[in-house]
């Protein structure tokens, strides 16, 4: 009987401590929400067709921003992944195995997160490249570039819609 008790007891503590860590990866993904919006409009804003086709001329006017935008997406990816290594420390104290998937699954589409966000630091590098010396070198491999991004995206989706499957949220 004591060793039940024992055992629920760490049950118990195990689903106590995977809520704060949950809470804490929630907090984390609500700084990232804004830190996202930040060099979202930023990238939406600067990098337009209309802008993109003036390169080389406007170097300089990109390079700022994407300067900016590396720095957000830098902050970007660390909060995905201190996100994603609470959701898999909850994942290892939960003991409902659905629950463990959903939240693995969750920490994957954080992960996939900071990997879309190093191809969009790989867009930023474009301008920084001396070799790309036209416009349309340049747009080639920005589109080339946004085309994986869009593939790592849905990725990304599908882990997310697959922890929240498992998770019934």
């Amino acid at each position: 009987i004591f060793l039940l008790v024992t055992l629920s007891g760490c049950t118990v503590v195990g689903e106590l401590q995977s809520k704060v860590l949950l809470r804490q990866a929630n907090k984390l993904m609500e700084r990232d929400t804004d830190v996202t919006q930040k060099w979202s409009d930023e990238f939406l804003e600067v990098f337009t067709p209309t802008n993109r086709a003036q390169f080389p001329a406007n170097r300089d006017f990109l390079s700022t921003h994407a300067r900016q935008i590396t720095k957000l997406l830098d902050e970007s990816s660390s909060l995905n992944r201190r996100a994603a290594d609470k959701y898999e420390q909850a994942a290892r104290l939960s003991s409902r195995d659905q629950r463990r998937r959903g939240l693995t699954s969750i920490a994957s589409a954080l992960r996939k997160s900071a990997e879309v966000n190093e191809m969009f630091k790989s867009l930023m590098q474009i301008v920084f490249d001396e070799t790309v010396v036209d416009q349309k070198n340049f747009n080639q491999r920005f589109l080339n570039t946004a085309q994986q991004v869009q593939l790592k995206r849905r990725e990304m989706d599908h882990y997310t819609e697959e922890g929240k499957r498992l998770l019934s949220l």
